[in-house]
């Protein structure tokens, strides 16, 4: 099976009420509304099967805001341009909790799986 060119994308939790839980959207729908979510949550599905392979990004306007919290669970988190690529060393990030802290910060919240694409390698 050819891989394809642009992924799918899962929605795990949308604060903003575009799309419902478990509802794939396309790449393209995604990019045109994505600038509208304070905080977005992306993982990667099949992340791998060692405990620390998961990687999780963190984009959107106010994603310093759950900064903190992350230094705190001690996640190593590298900021790039668009986003932060946050991961553990000897576990595997929990997107459920960030995902929490996330909701109780306020403000318009996307989570996302990425469906057809390979994870990032480690940052």
């Amino acid at each position: 099976m050819r891989p394809k060119k642009r992924p799918d994308y899962e929605t795990l939790c949308d604060t903003g009420g575009l799309f419902s839980v478990g509802q794939i959207i396309p790449d393209s729908q995604y990019n045109t509304v994505k600038e509208n979510y304070d905080i977005r949550l992306k993982e990667w599905d099949g992340s791998g099967n060692s405990v620390d392979e998961g990687i999780v990004h963190i984009s959107g306007q106010k994603r310093d805001a759950i900064k903190r919290f992350l230094e705190e669970k001690r996640y190593v988190i590298t900021p790039e341009y668009y986003h932060f690529a946050v991961r553990a060393r000897g576990k595997k990030v929990d997107p459920v909790a960030i995902s929490m802290k996330i909701r109780e910060l306020g403000g318009k919240f996307l989570w996302v799986r990425v469906i057809g694409e390979i994870r990032p390698e480690r940052t």
